[in-house]
């Protein structure tokens, strides 16, 4: 017999000893020796990651009365992973992500990409780093967001953990491990309403047995890290935005009509009633002088819903007030 069988004879005969060790404990199990033992052979063994649904999960919101509307830039990618080339292709697949999450949780409307490019230009939507509160303003103005969502991957690493027995048997365990933070940040007035981070990872393992079997590592790793990291902070930073108050602003007066950037998408109401305020000054940073939000003025009137014109545009009628202009922030009354 050649050395090569004799390995061969070796490997089996170790495998079928495991598995009479194994056959063994869990009959000792069944018979009442070992009750935990028995517990865990019953849970159903854990699906390897490669076969998990790729997506972000979130829960959704029972009952979070209007809608907010949202936009959501390209993530920063402060990484130094080398697991892709294209580091902005990694960027727009966690934005993707994040706007996904928050259109499954039922609590907000999100708004395209090409509408925010138009707005706010793309280096602002393409460095989450380069939004200003102006800018942020600007896009609460012309669009009717209530908030924009930035945020930043701060670490995406691989690990591979290697184990064999010459080329008879090689078994080979890929980590990847991400780290993902976001904000989001009040359009109008610069407050940040939520900032949250987490960690998420995702494993692949290849075995080859005298040169056969699988030996490629899941190429999708990366994404199932970042998605497993937003899973992990993204109903916190849901709960922390529908905590907040919902608003609106006056996009046109016209022949003693109101309308405000909220339509059938925002779900609003017929009938509410919403008081309206001018925005006051500017607040400036007194470190750095630039903007970084701005005060809610006096309440100059209230107004009732009357119709949706569309899904981005609903009609109001004054109830008291007069002078109302565009710009004018709206929001139901009685909400905190």
């Amino acid at each position: 017999m050649s050395s090569k069988r004799i390995i061969v004879a070796a490997l089996l005969v170790l495998a079928a000893c495991a598995g009479q060790k194994q056959s063994t404990r869990t009959e000792a199990s069944s018979e009442g020796r070992s009750e935990p033992a028995a517990k865990k052979a019953e849970e159903p063994q854990k699906r390897p990651d490669s076969e998990s649904p790729l997506e972000v999960v979130v829960k959704p919101v029972a009952n979070p009365g209007p809608r907010k509307r949202i936009g959501v830039l390209n993530f920063e990618n402060a990484s130094r992973s080398g697991w892709s080339n294209d580091r902005d292709a990694i960027s727009v697949a966690t934005r993707d992500a994040v706007s996904e999450a928050l259109l499954k949780s039922g609590a907000f409307v999100v708004i395209e990409r090409e509408q925010l490019a138009k707005v706010l230009g793309e280096q602002a939507l393409g460095q989450s780093g380069a939004l200003s509160p102006q800018s942020a303003a600007k896009a609460g103005q012309l669009l009717g967001l209530q908030a924009l969502v930035t945020g930043k991957i701060t670490d995406l690493n691989q690990t591979t953990n290697q184990q064999g027995f010459g080329g008879y048997f090689n078994s080979r365990t890929a980590t990847m491990r991400a780290r993902v933070s976001l904000r989001v940040i009040d359009a109008t007035t610069g407050e940040v309403w939520a900032a949250e981070s987490a960690e998420g990872t995702a494993e692949s393992e290849s075995t080859t047995v005298m040169g056969g079997g699988n030996h490629t590592i899941d190429e999708s790793l990366g994404k199932r890290a970042l998605y497993r990291a937003i899973s992990n902070m993204i109903d916190k930073v849901v709960a922390k935005a529908v905590g907040k108050p919902w608003s609106g602003t006056v996009a046109k007066v016209s022949k003693g009509k109101v309308y405000i950037t909220a339509g059938s998408d925002a779900a609003l109401p017929t009938g509410a009633t919403l008081v309206v305020r001018r925005l006051g000054e500017e607040i400036t940073d007194p470190g750095t002088g630039q903007v970084i939000g701005r005060e809610l003025g006096n309440v100059v009137g209230k107004l009732q819903v009357a119709d949706n014109v569309n899904d981005k545009l609903t009609v109001c009628v004054a109830v008291n007030g007069s002078g109302f202009n565009s710009g004018d922030v709206v929001a139901v009354e009685g909400a905190k």
